[in-house]
């Protein structure tokens, strides 16, 4: 990044004409702030050649910056190399001294060795309205935001890519999740991190907790505590129910009331495919 003033003084294309008309008794003059980074290396050194562009020493910045920090350009290089790419003391040398600049990724290198909070205030003198103390005080209140969890930044869960199966398709074998009855989803973080397969109901037993067509995901597991809604396999049949177990056997309850409730006469014949878990 370099900050520059631009003078048009005799446009070398006659296009420029249309966009920076002269002015015969004074040049125009535009303060701006110009990436260079952006700009292949010949047409830089060409506007510095003609003198279109004239930089400011953001280099006085970066050696206060540095001094400030307690830091040679010696360890300036070397951060660099640390963090970004082999870097020598001669070229942190050369960006304070105004004969060369850091590209933009080593001026947020620099910026975060030398603990800049605010670039645009730190290089532009950009005050965003407020003082110092208010600065400050804005800076106080962002750490206290952090502190709290429904604030903080938290990273974004990537997509996971899980099995989803319809009901139906598992009648018949028993080998819900062995079987090839299925496609692929990706999720985001809506679906608790313990999933690994949905299902996707079939009907309206258990509304009106779940309903027909809806996705419900399940953690995997052979075992369900009593209580627990799960998804299982009964006499070539899977269903979503939920499990109860007492001194008269095990049987599957639906939660809409219209329907009854399948016992399990055979625990051979049973199997736990998993627990819903959302």
């Amino acid at each position: 990044m370099r900050s520059a003033k631009l003078y048009i003084k005799n446009p070398i294309i006659s296009d420029c004409q249309d966009l920076f008309p002269v002015n015969s008794e004074k040049c125009l003059q535009f303060n701006i702030i110009l990436y260079i980074v952006s700009l292949p290396d010949n047409i830089v050194s060409g506007l510095l050649i003609l003198g279109v562009i004239k930089l400011q020493p953001i280099g006085v910045t970066l050696r206060a910056l540095r001094e400030g920090s307690g830091l040679s350009q010696i360890e300036a290089a070397q951060w660099l190399t640390d963090k970004y790419k082999p870097t020598k003391s001669k070229a942190v040398s050369a960006w304070e001294c105004g004969d060369s600049t850091p590209n933009a990724e080593q001026l947020l290198h620099l910026c975060d060795l030398y603990q800049v909070d605010n670039i645009r205030v730190t290089f532009l003198g950009k005050k965003d309205g407020l003082n110092e103390v208010g600065v400050r005080k804005l800076q106080e209140y962002a750490a206290l935001l952090a502190e709290s969890s429904r604030y903080a930044y938290t990273p974004p869960v990537p997509l996971r890519t899980l099995r989803l199966y319809d009901i139906p398709a598992s009648a018949g074998t028993g080998q819900y999740l062995d079987g090839e009855n299925y496609e692929l989803l990706e999720v985001d973080s809506t679906v608790p991190m313990s999933a690994d397969f949905g299902v996707r109901v079939n009907g309206d037993s258990m509304a009106p907790r779940f309903t027909d067509r809806q996705v419900v995901w399940a953690h995997e597991q052979p075992v369900i505590e009593n209580g627990e809604i799960g998804i299982f396999y009964y006499d070539g049949e899977s269903f979503i129910k939920k499990f109860e177990q007492d001194k008269d056997g095990v049987r599957l309850v639906s939660i809409n009331k219209a329907y009854s409730d399948i016992n399990i006469a055979d625990l051979d014949a049973f199997r736990v495919f998993g627990k819903v878990v959302g």
